[in-house]
């Protein structure tokens, strides 16, 4: 009786062990994590984001971002992660999809995240792409490289956002104006005073006079 009884429950054991579900793979986790409605505290402050430093966190991390099927949502959370781990590997990866028309294409949302994820990086190249991001038709996405050209603070973007002062839509000129002030070079001095002195929009004048004043500073 006893070892039929053994025998019953070693047969029931195998059966739920056969049909348990697998373990949830590296990608499925993460995945999750980014649908959760705190994933940003949960991934971003604490020992979630240094296991994500790991590299095969990392390649695990930008395979589904590469994901095309995924929505895009999850992509951009994906993105902003990406954009606190700062590695040749996820820098590379970042300005490959920015630089992707197929990869954002009809989702302006997902280019100008990139955008703004840049500028968490720096060097050249970050530079360059960011400046051609200024060529790009979407109004929030060139908003979006002007504000990360400011942040990162090389100077070799000065000419590109002086001539942003001449675009036709306001948010664009604010956002130029604040990234020259930012980068302090005395080369925007002559198109702020101007913007200073003869700007009809009064936030136009304002700002122009707050990034004279931090690049008279600098001097």
């Amino acid at each position: 009786m006893k070892l039929r009884w053994k025998i019953g429950v070693a047969v029931i054991l195998i059966f739920s062990f056969a049909v348990m579900p697998a373990v949830a793979s590296e990608s499925e986790f993460i995945l999750k994590e980014l649908q959760r409605a705190d994933w940003e505290v949960r991934l971003m402050n604490g020992a979630a984001l240094e296991k994500m430093r790991e590299p095969q966190s990392i390649e695990t991390l930008i395979e589904l971002i590469d994901n095309r099927r995924i929505d895009w949502r999850l992509q951009i959370r994906g993105i902003r992660l990406l954009g606190k781990i700062h590695t040749p590997r996820v820098e590379d990866f970042l300005l490959r999809l920015f630089s992707d028309a197929f990869f954002h294409h009809g989702c302006p949302a997902v280019r100008s995240s990139l955008a703004l994820t840049l500028g968490n990086f720096s060097g050249p190249k970050v530079v360059t792409g960011l400046i051609e991001g200024l060529e790009d038709p979407e109004l929030q996405v060139r908003e979006a490289s002007i504000v990360s050209l400011g942040r990162i603070g090389d100077v070799a973007a000065v000419p590109y956002l002086i001539d942003q002062l001449k675009d036709m839509h306001f948010v664009i000129k604010v956002s130029a104006i604040r990234s020259l002030g930012l980068l302090r070079d005395a080369r925007a001095v002559s198109s702020l005073e101007k913007i200073a002195g003869n700007a009809v929009e009064p936030l136009l004048k304002r700002e122009a006079s707050i990034a004279l004043s931090m690049i008279r500073r600098e001097s």
